[in-house]
């Protein structure tokens, strides 16, 4: 890999959770009688910013509370999250990037110190260098945090890939000036992504690059 530096997405890249977070907007949605998501459907509309994603699948936030509806989703994924689990092959992928002497980061739409605490959880967070995510609840997107992050480290952007799993990674690796891979297991359908760039079908992709 003839990168420096390779900066993580978490939901859906590094953290295998796609399931639960169909599981957590279908229990949503039935508390409102609203039809239910499958999995192919939640991968072919979800985007960020969220909110019009969760207007798109029913939810008016000129009735319903748009700081009320971020919260069911977090309190419902998080009593859902005990069974997620990483990213399959993941572990072996950041070792190996690790040996090459590429620096790792994560950077997060997901609250900060509950991404923190996931890192520990599945005891990677020793794999990177820094670790971003965001201030609050909402899922508004990463841009922001991603130009912090690029005062906070030692990050080039021409030395540097971002690998994540949606459209909104692509844009924020433009944004701030990064290559990116979209990886395929994620939060949005293959079909989606190869509109958009290189998709990686395996994590282990990544290693074999020159």
């Amino acid at each position: 890999m003839r990168y420096k530096n390779v900066v993580w997405d978490w939901n859906g890249t590094l953290l295998d959770d796609v399931k639960i977070s169909v599981d957590t907007i279908n229990v949503m949605l039935e508390r409102k009688h609203l039809g239910k998501l499958t999995v192919e459907e939640y991968r072919s509309i979800f985007g960020f910013p969220v909110k019009p994603y969760y207007e798109s699948i029913g939810f008016d936030f000129s009735q319903d509370d748009w700081e009320e509806v971020s919260r069911d989703f977090v309190n419902i994924y998080n009593d859902l999250a005990e069974k997620v689990e990483l990213t399959p092959g993941i572990i072996p992928v950041l070792e190996g990037i690790k040996r090459k002497g590429i620096r790792q980061y994560v950077l997060s739409a997901l609250k900060e110190d509950l991404l923190i605490g996931m890192l520990e959880r599945f005891g990677i967070r020793e794999y990177f260098e820094g670790v971003c995510g965001s201030n609050n609840i909402y899922a508004d997107g990463k841009v922001a945090r991603g130009m912090e992050m690029l005062q906070m480290f030692p990050i080039v952007p021409g030395e540097t890939v971002m690998v994540g799993d949606t459209l909104h990674d692509a844009e924020v690796a433009e944004t701030l000036g990064f290559d990116f891979r979209l990886y395929a297991g994620g939060h949005n359908s293959t079909e989606r992504l190869a509109e958009k760039g290189i998709v990686l079908q395996r994590m282990e992709q990544l290693l074999s690059e020159d």
